[in-house]
């Protein structure tokens, strides 16, 4: 986390006299939020079904599987938590049957008995992370994903208007950075690339709305302390589209500007197309991304490549 962000960061020192609960903490974006909570002095509960993958003294790892009804509300009613960040996820974009009922039991699952353990044990802000990939209403979800993340929030609704739990849900736009898992394709290109190897992208078309793991951070922390927002939906993105083809040829600029690119013909697979409405966010929130692609990429390929 640079300087920059760092300062943006002390800005919800605030933060640090609160009780604060991350699911899902040992995840992409969980250790990336977990890791600024600590820069600013924060005590943080952090839930994961894994090992923990950092260790600190501030950090308070619990071992929670949130699929089990009775260990999520044992959790919460012991940590009694503040501000809950509800980032536990099972991101599986594919189409496969397979992935129904493992997704309604990693996404649907785990946010209703989050929901129904703080409607009873009480919190100040709770936090939902959605996703770009949630249908506008009447639409027709476009993966066992996306209709798993549309069915939460709908649930975080349900909750907040009829039991008053003060959520905060939020679509997260396509996230980037340092730690990302390989198959996607920003890492997958920058990985590629740095080894050498063929790098084929299927469908580079698709147009997306990219930000940087760093500003989602400062976003989610503006989303934990700006007022009035509980059961609000805030866009956290740049505001801009760039096509999926435009971002490798930046990245191949980055590391091997004479490296072969193939660039398939396949259509998009009904994947969202959508922007985030950043001004919107600014006026509920105050905060706006700040890093540019190209410097995010930068940054991104000079990580991996010291790996």
């Amino acid at each position: 986390m640079d300087g920059n962000i760092a300062s943006d960061c002390a800005r919800h020192t605030g933060l640090a006299e609160q009780r604060l609960l991350i699911t899902g903490a040992s995840g992409f974006i969980g250790l990336h939020l977990c890791h600024a909570l600590l820069r600013i002095g924060c005590v943080v509960h952090a839930l994961c079904r894994s090992e923990p993958k950092i260790r600190h003294s501030k950090l308070l790892w619990d071992k929670v599987d949130l699929t089990d009804t009775q260990a999520t509300r044992v959790a919460l009613s012991k940590i009694s938590p503040d501000i809950v960040w509800h980032l536990c996820s099972y991101a599986q974009g594919e189409r496969e049957l397979a992935l129904v009922l493992p997704t309604f039991r990693g996404e649907v699952e785990t946010a209703v008995n989050t929901l129904a353990s703080l409607t009873e044990s009480g919190c100040q802000r709770l936090i939902m992370a959605g996703s770009l990939e949630e249908p506008d209403s009447g639409e027709v979800p476009v993966s066992p994903y996306s209709a798993a993340k549309v069915a939460s929030k709908t649930y975080a609704r349900m909750f907040h208007k009829h039991f008053g739990v003060p959520v905060v849900m939020t679509r997260i736009f396509m996230i980037y950075g340092p730690g990302q898992a390989v198959k996607k394709v920003i890492p997958h290109s920058i990985t590629s690339l740095l080894q050498g190897n063929p790098l084929k992208i299927a469908s580079p078309s698709r147009k997306v709305d990219w930000l940087y793991v760093d500003d989602l951070v400062t976003g989610l922390l503006a989303v934990a302390t700006a007022p009035n927002l509980e059961g609000k939906s805030v866009d956290l993105g740049s505001g801009e589209l760039v096509e999926i083809r435009d971002v490798v040829r930046r990245i191949r600029r980055l590391i091997n500007p004479g490296a072969q690119v193939e660039f398939g013909t396949s259509s998009v697979r009904n994947e969202q197309v959508r922007c985030a409405d950043a001004a919107a966010t600014y006026a509920l929130t105050g905060w706006r991304a700040t890093i540019s692609l190209d410097d995010g990429l930068k940054r991104t390929v000079e990580a991996y490549a010291t790996v």
